[in-house]
């Protein structure tokens, strides 16, 4: 599925990302792709939501200095 992020931004949404090293089952996170490097295989999921509930989601996952 193509994104239309200018179409998104016009309705208060945006995409998020979320990599998992296994595959995630029942959740609301769709797969996108696999990630594949010497040292790893990730799955790639993403979701649309708000962009309160994105920057809610930064601020949950942000990775301490």
């Amino acid at each position: 599925m193509i994104m239309n992020f200018d179409e998104l931004k016009k309705h208060g949404k945006t995409v998020i990302y979320k990599e998992a090293k296994s595959e995630l089952d029942n959740t609301d996170w769709d797969f996108w792709s696999k990630r594949i490097t010497p040292d790893e295989e990730v799955f790639v999921y993403r979701k649309i939501v708000t962009f309160e509930e994105a920057e809610q989601y930064e601020l949950e996952n942000e990775i301490p200095n």
